[in-house]
Formats: C-alpha cells, sequence, structure tokens
C-alpha cells in the first residue's frame, strides 16, 4: 500500500493518473452499462471491476461508476458535466466504503481554478481537470480518421500535456470479445509542470500509456494499460490493464448512489473552537490571515488551520488521538468561497482499507497529515532534549514520507512591531535519491525553516518554504504578537455547483 517517497516518486505522482477519482467520459454510452476490470497483466490478478454509465438532470450531465474490489470495498463516483460533455467537468463526488460499510475516503472538488489558488499557471476554458476528462479531451472521431489528438489537463499540481497517435489497426481480444482495434499510444508532456527540468530527463520518466478503441460508432474505449503503472516503487500491480468485460441495456436507479455522493460535501457542525495562533500568510501575489486552532472532542484532538484569502478560504483538519498508532484518524482538506460556500473537500482515513488496490503494508507508528495542520502538530513533536526528531507524514495518494526536524540554533525574528527571540529548525523531507539523478535533487526536494517560540508548548512563529506543486513561490507564515481570545470563522455550507 503505502508507498515511500524516493526521488522518482516525487516527479511521477504529479500526474496524479493512478487517482481513485480519475474518470473518462469515454467509458460510457448513453442508455447503455459499461463494466470494466483492473487486471494484474503479470499475474492475471483481478484489482476491481466497474460499471459505468451516463445520465442527464436538471444540472447538465452526469458520467456514474460504481466500483468493486476483491476484498469488499466499493466507491461510487460521479463526474458532472453542466455544460455537456463536449465540455470539461464541472465537479466531481466519490465515496470509498469498506467491506463494513464504513466511510474511509470522500471527495468533492468544483473543477474552477478560482478555487486552487497555490497553481502556478493560468488554466484556460478548454483545458481538462485530470479528475474527469471530457469527450473532447480523448476525441475518438478524430482519431479514427487517423489524426492526431492534443490537448492540457490541469490539477493541484499544475499543466500536464497530451498527444494522441492513432496507430495500426488490430486484432483485440477482451472478456468483452474480439474487435478490429484502434491502438492509441498517449505521449505525455511534462515541460510545463516541470520547467527547469532537462527535457531528455522528463522523456525517460513520463508514463507509456497506450488506450485501444472501436473503429465505428458509437466509438468508446476497449482496453487501457498504463494507467495503473506510475508508481514506481510499487512491489505489487506494476503493470495493469483496464478491459471492457461487458455492455449492459439496463441503467441503475440512481436516486439512492446521487443521494449517497452528495453526503461527500456536507460538513458537521464544529465542537467549541479554542484559537491557539494567528498571523499572516502570504505566497506570490496572494496574501491572507491564518488561524490556527484546537478542540477536545471524545475522539480525540481536532486541529484546524484556516487560511483566509480575499475570495477564498482553505482549510486543513486532521483529528489525533495521541494514544493511537498512528495517532492520525483522519486528514479533512476544504475550500470556501466568499460567501461560505463550500466548493472543495478532500477526506480519508488513515486506514489500509482507504487504499484497496494497493499492497499491505503496516502504518508507521508516527504517521501524520502532509498538509497545513502540521504548523500545529509540529511543535508537540518539537526536540526538547536533542537537536533533531524524526516522524512521516501521508498525503491522499498513500504517499509516505520521513520529515526530520532540525535545530539550526536561534534567531530573532519580527513579532508585531517588536522583536522576539525563537529556535530556528530546518524541516527536511528524507528522500531516497539514486546517484545519477541527484544533480536534480534540488527541482523535487523542498526545505522548510520554521521558527518556534523558545518556551513551551513551542508556539510556531514563523514559517517560510514552498507550498504546492513544483514552481510555486515560497509561503511565509508570521504570527501575530499576541493570539487573540476568540476569531470569528465562516460556517460551513455546501455548494451546489
Amino acid at each position: 500500500m503505502h508507498r515511500r517517497t524516493s526521488l522518482l516518486a516525487l516527479l511521477v505522482s504529479a500526474l496524479m493518473i493512478a487517482h481513485p477519482a480519475c474518470a473518462l467520459a469515454q467509458l460510457s454510452i448513453r442508455d447503455k452499462v459499461m463494466t470494466y476490470r483492473t487486471v494484474d497483466t503479470d499475474s492475471k490478478e483481478e484489482l476491481d471491476r466497474s460499471r459505468t454509465w451516463e445520465s442527464a438532470d436538471r444540472t447538465g450531465d452526469v458520467v456514474m461508476t460504481a466500483t468493486d474490489y476483491p476484498g469488499g470495498a466499493k466507491m461510487l463516483t460521479e463526474c458532472a458535466f453542466a455544460n455537456s460533455m463536449n465540455h470539461p467537468a464541472t465537479s466531481t463526488r466519490s465515496m470509498l466504503h469498506g467491506p463494513a460499510g464504513e466511510l474511509e475516503r470522500s471527495d468533492f472538488d468544483t473543477f474552477n481554478p478560482t478555487f486552487y489558488p497555490f497553481l502556478t499557471q493560468p488554466i484556460g476554458p478548454a483545458v481538462q481537470p485530470l479528475g474527469c476528462l471530457g469527450k473532447e479531451a480523448l476525441n475518438l472521431a478524430r482519431l479514427v480518421r487517423g489524426e492526431q489528438v492534443t490537448f492540457w489537463m490541469w490539477s493541484d499540481s499544475g499543466l500536464i500535456g497530451a498527444t494522441l497517435h492513432p496507430a495500426s489497426v488490430e486484432t483485440l481480444a477482451i472478456p468483452a470479445g474480439s474487435f478490429e482495434a484502434l491502438p492509441v499510444q498517449i505521449e505525455i508532456d511534462l515541460s510545463k509542470l516541470f520547467p527547469r527540468v532537462p527535457t531528455l530527463f522528463l522523456k525517460l520518466v513520463r508514463p507509456n500509456l497506450t488506450i485501444w478503441i472501436t473503429r465505428t460508432e458509437p466509438y468508446y474505449i476497449l482496453k487501457m494499460t498504463g494507467f495503473g503503472s506510475v508508481n514506481i516503487n510499487a512491489t505489487k500491480h506494476k503493470h495493469t490493464a483496464i478491459e471492457l468485460v461487458s455492455i449492459g441495456q439496463n441503467t441503475p436507479d440512481e436516486s439512492a448512489i446521487r443521494a449517497q455522493l452528495h453526503q461527500a460535501d456536507l460538513a458537521p457542525a464544529d465542537p467549541p473552537l479554542a484559537v491557539v495562533d494567528t498571523g499572516s500568510f502570504v505566497q506570490g501575489d496572494k496574501s491572507g490571515r491564518v488561524v490556527m486552532s484546537t478542540a477536545s472532542t471524545a475522539e480525540g484532538e481536532l486541529m484546524i488551520v484556516h487560511v483566509a484569502f480575499n475570495h477564498l478560504a482553505t482549510e486543513s483538519r486532521t483529528l489525533i488521538d495521541h494514544r493511537a498508532s498512528p495517532p492520525t484518524i483522519y486528514l479533512d482538506d476544504r475550500s470556501y468561497t466568499t460567501g461560505s460556500a463550500m466548493v472543495r473537500r478532500h477526506m480519508f482515513f488513515f486506514r489500509r482499507a482507504a487504499f484497496p488496490n494497493d499492497s499491505v503494508e503496516e502504518l508507521p507508528g508516527d504517521l501524520y497529515g502532509g498538509d497545513m495542520t502540521l504548523g500545529l502538530i509540529m511543535p508537540s513533536l518539537f526536540p526538547d532534549r536533542s537537536d533533531e526528531a524524526r516522524f512521516h507524514v501521508m498525503d491522499f495518494t498513500g504517499e509516505i514520507t520521513e520529515l526530520e526536524i532540525r535545530k539550526e540554533g536561534t534567531a530573532t525574528i519580527a513579532l508585531g512591531a517588536d522583536e522576539a527571540q525563537a529556535i530556528h529548525a530546518k524541516l527536511i523531507p528524507k528522500v531516497v535519491i539514486p546517484l545519477l539523478l541527484r544533480p536534480l535533487a534540488y527541482f523535487f526536494i523542498p526545505t522548510f525553516d520554521a521558527y518556534f517560540d523558545p518556551r513551551p508548548p513551542h508556539r510556531l512563529l514563523k514559517f517560510e518554504g514552498p507550498l504546492g506543486p513544483p514552481g510555486a513561490p515560497s509561503a511565509h507564515m508570521q504570527a501575530d504578537k499576541k493570539v487573540p481570545g476568540a476569531i470569528e470563522r465562516p460556517r460551513a455550507a455546501s455548494a451546489n455547483p
């Protein structure tokens, strides 16, 4: 399951092609149910089976996918196309439940670049969101005519290009039957994602993706390879294929499914919060205010970091049970508009079941969420009696990285209109770097500077470092001299994109 970070993994994981929320509109046909399976091409083991279909409601076109995993986990995914499937998707929701029905993870995104404050490049109206590729992206009709297709995708990581090259027709045997199929090679362009990295290196590490499509209408995908193989550190399932199993006639009753999925963007009420730190936040041309709060609950300590910009607020949440191993119960990241409508929410529990297709591995006992709540967690991990401490963090893809806090001495920093003494520490990811790739480490391995109050509980006074994809400007957090007793935070509300 959970991948130890290497230098190549930092680069390749930016593609997010293997993310469970990723969906293709070409896996569906109106008034049909398309059943696909994912198999390990080495062991022939079936890794999952999914049913995909199209529908429409008052808000526009929708592509639905229901996925079953061998262990009993089930996932539902919705890609919404408010402007029709000939235009980029406008939102997505997904929910993963374990074998006993417990929620393991949920994802909700409104595909509007305005809601992604850390993007390093402008996103045009025709650029496709990577989480839900529309039919105009992989234009199958043009490919069948022998034309080359190029389009761009975007995600948190940045812009990724794709050029599709149709090849010679071949006979393809899959579980759904034998077809005269058109193979299409997909060439990935990472130049905008990593503009300072040599082109030759990017060509060496990009994934090898191929799809096979029907040659007659209605056009659809028969097989895909390479889409589950971007994890170069995987010990299992290095090579996978997605194959069409059958085409059904009757679409499912969606009422219960849609009602369940729309729970992904609902947030429960907060318990009473205590503000423990406040300050200013600046990154590039963006500036805002930071509020760090905690609350005691029956399940553990809730930690919240709220950053308010002019038009958007981002919020990182984690629940910590200091008696558990690992101590992190869940990670919950959200975004709100100025009117307090939720436009984005990603949540997952720190359990193996949240990643049903990964290999089995125990989670480290010192594992935390790799997000802004580290600003609240680090003071409790601060090395009082030594010069360094180490712990692990995990992101939403299941990537695990070991981090080191290393004392660098004392420093004088500005705190309001005054100056204050602080302990300066470096936060350093411990990344495996092959000898030949060490010259490229500068491009991918960030380091962070943190300044703590010398007195317990070691409040975070200042933070500097790159947040976001490669090329994103460094972020600067500066604490206020005095923490107010209470801060008014916006109420959570659901969005209806």
